[in-house]
């Protein structure tokens, strides 16, 4: 399929679609999405010296081209295989990559990250291979034009049995208007591990949209942690299809806003088969004037039965200002399943406040150490040390563990 006829129908979408209700729309109207322009940009001196250092595999995408210089592309574990997925494809090696199919056209921008995302990380594991070191994969943008937005687009596959960690970090340079569009495909089978970890910190000049597409095996397992803190608008979606019996998913995320930041999560978990279980667990924490979205379906089809799956979402506003706009959402087609969902929205407690306050913290060290506990309940859930101390860096606190 050509790429005319690939965008040929795309409709963005509007408020009037729920999951894009807050989105700001004007904004993303002014994006340009188009092919590569065939040469990797300049990246600023210094840039990759903020994110966080793994000795493993690494993958450094800029504007949508993988950057062979600046990536560690060889592997001496045997039956690990990471490379550009451009290149792959040209050898038709990732012509049959699970997950690869067409999108609907109704997610306008999904269909543009398939038309124009033609390069990417490729990550291949065989079955029985357990990786001990993360893959990481940087993907940064810097717009060549005033509302330039690149496109890129991430296979993992894993072969029966295996396990591996990945983490993505998107980041950009510059202050200019523009953004990222980033697409990851993730095809786990039999009994597969899989720890996903995305960290988005653009400028917040710029948007960020991401998607997580998964698709589960039998017994397999898929463990993600987000962490959105950047862009004007930061837009992190997750589809994950438990196909085959007794899989199971746990998606955990952490969302820091300020100034007048959109930080929107969407998050659809879909129950195929028998005995399958999921869990959802998102926090945010808003300041100033920013908004935070979390909108999370748990959708249980015909037939899967045994099905246990829980979702939560807890807000902390520290402004009066600032807003939390959160929607569980349960679909239930099977018998004898449990399902619940919970939400919460609050401001910092004065009882605790209080407490702390009479046994001699100060105002502001209080404040801060009733935000941390608040959020390290997600942090401390990352397993790769240098991932967690970054993340404790970026948001202001001190990492013990």
């Amino acid at each position: 399929m050509t790429t005319d006829s690939l965008t040929s129908n795309v409709v963005l979408p509007t408020k009037r679609d729920e999951a894009w209700r807050y989105a700001p729309h004007r904004t993303l109207a002014e994006l340009s999405f188009g092919p590569p322009n065939g040469s990797i940009a300049s990246v600023p001196a210094g840039l990759l010296d903020d994110i966080p250092v793994l000795d493993g595999l690494c993958v450094v995408v800029v504007n949508g081209i993988v950057d062979v210089g600046r990536s560690r592309l060889h592997s001496l574990v045997r039956g690990v295989t990471v490379s550009s997925r451009a290149a792959a494809l040209a050898t038709d090696r990732a012509a049959s990559t699970p997950g690869d199919e067409t999108p609907s056209p109704t997610d306008a921008y999904v269909v543009l990250n398939a038309a124009y995302g033609v390069d990417g990380a490729l990550i291949e594991i065989e079955p029985g291979v357990v990786l001990d070191e993360p893959i990481h994969v940087v993907d940064i943008s810097i717009p060549d034009h005033l509302g330039g937005a690149s496109c890129a687009r991430t296979h993992i596959h894993l072969g029966a049995g295996s396990s591996a960690t990945v983490v993505e970090t998107r980041i950009s340079a510059g202050s200019g208007f523009g953004g990222s569009n980033v697409c990851t495909l993730v095809s786990l089978d039999d009994g597969a591990e899989l720890e996903h970890v995305v960290l988005q910190d653009l400028p917040s000049s710029q948007v960020h949209l991401g998607r997580v597409e998964v698709d589960q095996a039998t017994r397999s397992t898929f463990r993600a942690r987000s962490f959105n803190t950047g862009g004007a608008y930061g837009r992190l979606e997750y589809h994950v299809v438990l196909r085959g019996p007794e899989a199971s998913a746990d998606l955990a995320g952490l969302y820091l806003g300020s100034g007048e930041q959109v930080l929107d999560q969407q998050v659809t978990v879909v129950h195929a088969a028998e005995n399958c279980v999921s869990r959802q667990a998102f926090r945010g924490v808003l300041d100033d004037e920013s908004t935070g979205v979390f909108n999370g379906g748990i959708d249980v089809r015909p037939g899967a039965d045994g099905t246990d799956a829980s979702q939560s979402n807890d807000n902390l506003l520290l402004s009066v200002r600032a807003e939390a706009n959160t929607q569980p959402r349960l679909e239930i087609l099977a018998d004898e399943v449990s399902c619940t969902h919970g939400a919460t929205v609050g401001r910092l407690d004065d009882d605790a406040l209080y407490y702390l306050r009479s046994r001699g913290v100060r105002a502001e060290g209080a404040r801060r150490l009733l935000i941390d506990g608040f959020a390290n309940q997600i942090v401390e859930q990352v397993g790769a040390g240098p991932v967690r101390a970054w993340i404790s860096h970026r948001l202001g606190y001190r990492d013990d563990g």
